[in-house]
């Protein structure tokens, strides 16, 4: 419990890093809105947001990328611990030592009962218990990925389009299209375009892996399932993947993740009850 609350705390630091760039975005593109192209109160902006984008990537970037790290890192020691992997100090590096994810730990506020439930645990043969947390890790990941990728285009389109019916509305020209709308927002625009292409990109692997977990379950003549090491071996491959992902994309906002969570567990509960059928424990 104590390593698990320490993510949660380095994940909402990273996280407000996200949610204050993303704030000061949508502020400079509504202010370089409302004060409009050639104004003294314009070039304020313009100069306010180039500060701003120093501050961000001098200061506030490497802060939130060493709490994503501390993160990552945090939990593969979970993850390791619970599925009984070998620790991969080659790709992962040290153990975050026993005091310091006290001290994060400690700083953990709200209920416990989501971290208890954290994964969905088949009571199924070995090594199908251990093959259905990573499934569920990869796929559950990859669905709640996609709703945020979408939501990310989603605004990217429609700021696009509003702007567009603006100039037709007021027989602007093209170029006022441009100076008027798209400059001011061009930072939350390329803010945006940048989170969906990011987790595309997760998408696109986690998706990948996961049909060759998906394959090793489904087929239990394959060598990976017959012999121990091959079976530990291609484990602890795919959780070296989900690490190196965790490493370069933060988790999502915890809210957005609660908004599907119980329709999400439903449906993973049924492909649980479906393998604990299949491959019960003797």
């Amino acid at each position: 419990m104590r390593v698990l609350k320490a993510i949660a705390v380095a994940h909402l630091r990273n996280q407000r890093a996200q949610t204050l760039s993303l704030g000061v975005s949508i502020a400079l593109a509504a202010a370089g809105l409302l004060a409009g192209s050639g104004s003294r109160y314009g070039t304020a902006i313009t100069l306010g947001g180039t500060l701003w984008a120093a501050l961000y990537m001098g200061w506030m970037a490497p802060w939130a990328e060493r709490y994503l790290r501390i993160a990552a890192t945090l939990q593969e020691m979970f993850d390791a611990d619970v599925l009984g992997l070998p620790w991969n100090s080659v790709a992962v590096g040290s153990r975050i030592g026993d005091d310091e994810v006290s001290r994060l730990s400690r700083r953990f506020r709200g209920g416990e009962d989501r971290l208890r439930d954290y994964y969905l645990v088949a009571d199924a043969a070995a090594p199908y218990d251990v093959l259905f947390c990573l499934e569920q890790n990869l796929a559950w990941g990859s669905r709640i990925r996609l709703r945020f990728a979408q939501l990310m285009l989603g605004v990217l389109v429609l700021w696009s389009t509003a702007g567009v019916l603006l100039t037709l509305a007021t027989a602007a020209t093209v170029s006022q299209l441009v100076t008027g709308w798209f400059v001011p927002s061009l930072g939350l625009l390329l803010l945006c375009l940048g989170m969906y292409r990011t987790q595309k990109a997760s998408i696109h692997e986690r998706l990948r892996v996961l049909g060759l977990v998906r394959a090793v379950i489904d087929d239990p003549t394959l060598p990976v399932i017959a012999t121990p090491g091959a079976l530990t071996c291609f484990a602890r491959q795919v959780q070296d993947t989900l690490y190196q992902m965790r490493r370069l994309q933060p988790r999502l906002p915890t809210w957005y993740f609660r908004r599907y969570h119980d329709q999400d567990k439903g449906d993973f509960q049924i492909r649980m009850q479906e393998l604990e059928l299949r491959f019960p424990r003797s």
